[in-house]
């Protein structure tokens, strides 16, 4: 696959990782608020937001690494 094919998809993913750790927030919020844990109150949005996250962050060091590829073949 082309890198900056691979860069736009993983683009892609990010918004939608995104919009999932987002819809948790107002959640999470509002167990703050409350002084309550958005973990045991909320527990399928917590884990839905934990995998979201980790994923979010493994997929924004892939992209820096293609992107510096990217950078790297537009230079040469």
């Amino acid at each position: 696959m082309e890198t900056q094919q691979q860069i736009n998809e993983l683009q892609s993913r990010q918004l939608e990782l995104r919009a999932i750790m987002a819809s948790s927030d107002e959640r999470a919020a509002k167990c703050f608020k409350n002084g309550t844990s958005f973990r045991e109150t909320y527990p399928d949005d917590f884990a839905r937001y934990e995998a979201a996250n980790a994923e979010y962050n493994r997929n924004e060091q892939t992209l820096a690494k293609l992107e510096a590829t990217s950078r790297g073949r537009a230079g040469a």
